[in-house]
């Protein structure tokens, strides 16, 4: 199970407990730059970057992912989409 969640609200909760059901491991996604400032400044800034469709830089997964046959995403909803960070990851993962 890899997610992505700014806050590590109800998406890490929800993919924690998919991966324990599953058995399966725990992965989380992170931006290179992290997200800086309050609440509504991620917001303001996270709006701007779906509207763009900006595809910010990840830092290196933990875990090979060639490694699996099945992976499960877990996303936070942002403007009715998904996270920056997830486009990055499904766009550059094979």
């Amino acid at each position: 199970m890899v997610y992505y969640s700014w806050s590590n609200g109800n998406t890490k909760k929800i993919a924690k407990s998919l991966a324990e059901a599953m058995h399966g491991d725990l992965v989380k996604i992170e931006t290179k730059i992290p997200y800086e400032g309050g609440y509504n400044d991620v917001v303001e800034q996270g709006h701007k970057e779906v509207n763009e469709g900006f595809m910010p830089e990840l830092k290196p997964l933990d875990v090979n992912i060639d490694d699996y046959d099945v992976i499960a995403v877990g996303t936070p909803t942002w403007w009715y989409t998904m996270a920056p960070a997830i486009h990055t990851f499904l766009h550059e993962t094979n």
